[in-house]
């Protein structure tokens, strides 16, 4: 629903978001007398701007954000420290694939310390690209292409960390 009442303002907002632009319009109290009145009056409004704005882009798949670090949509490097009761801590890096609709909530991940950085990263991007969970599809993906254009156009997102 884009309509919101405004207790304070004594107003229905109509609001839209397109292409990271807001078209807005208030229908006050004062102008229209009840809330329903204000509320009808700001639907139809809103009805008829929907087919005049462009589509509205819902999908974030395959869309690159500022705070991607990988330099792969959908791939990032997590770090997590284990603390036992002694007061050891183990440090354990990963990278991770993750999609929409991904049946494993946080990812796929693979460990840097039994895949190495490089593979690891590469089995993370392949995960990614396949929308495959099962790690045993990913890796005899890897070793198909290890060493051809595929696998150096992935290593380029990798040498370009920051």
């Amino acid at each position: 629903m884009h309509l919101h009442k405004n207790w304070q303002e004594k107003c229905v907002m109509a609001r839209i978001m397109r292409q990271g632009k807001m078209h807005q319009r208030n229908f006050s109290l004062k102008q229209f007398g009840t809330w329903k009145t204000a509320w009808n009056a700001a639907k139809a409004w809103r009805d008829e701007q929907l087919p005049q704005l462009p589509p509205c882009v819902m999908n974030a798949k395959g869309r690159m954000t500022s705070r991607n670090q990988s330099g792969e949509v959908g791939v990032h490097l997590a770090h997590h420290v284990l603390r036992k009761k002694s007061g050891r801590e183990y440090e354990y890096w990963r990278w991770v694939g993750r999609w929409p609709g991904c049946p494993l909530a946080g990812g796929v991940s693979w460990s840097v310390l039994k895949f190495g950085d490089d593979d690891a990263f590469s089995l993370a991007v392949l995960c990614r690209k396949m929308e495959e969970s099962k790690r045993s599809k990913v890796i005899s993906e890897l070793e198909k292409i290890y060493g051809s254009k595929k696998h150096e156009k992935i290593m380029t997102f990798k040498a370009q960390e920051p």
